[in-house]
């Protein structure tokens, strides 16, 4: 399994999604948690990942990146912040290269809703 697989295996200079399809194509992982978008950016280098490996599960839906601040953040600075993320636009040019580089084509609002398994997670004790 990965944990053993871990223990025996060399650092990779890929990220580590792209490290952990790496070790799956190699046998070294007999299954790895990756998301669509890499994937996708390995078929589109040209990597034959549909004949060489299967997506057995996939996740619901869900926001990537979640930027959090200090319960005490004064509401207007926040609201600041939100609209400063809600102002980049994908037809920009700067906004694109924001926006590209965040796997995205826009910022929306962050939601305090939805995260109860997450937070039941978190407070299981580790296996």
């Amino acid at each position: 399994m990965a944990h053993q697989a871990a223990e025996r295996s060399e650092p990779s200079a890929l990220s580590d999604e792209r490290a952990v399809v790496d070790l799956v194509l190699k046998g070294a992982y007999d299954a790895g948690a990756v998301s669509r978008r890499t994937l996708e950016g390995l078929a589109e280098q040209g990597q034959p990942i549909e004949e060489s490996l299967r997506v057995f599960w996939s996740s619901p839906g869900y926001s990537h990146c979640c930027f959090t601040a200090h319960r005490e953040l004064d509401a207007g600075v926040a609201q600041h912040i939100t609209e400063a993320f809600s102002s980049t636009h994908y037809q920009d040019p700067l906004g694109k290269e924001v926006l590209d580089a965040e796997h995205c084509q826009a910022f929306v609002p962050g939601i305090t809703t939805g995260w109860e398994a997450l937070e039941h997670a978190l407070k299981e004790p580790p296996r």
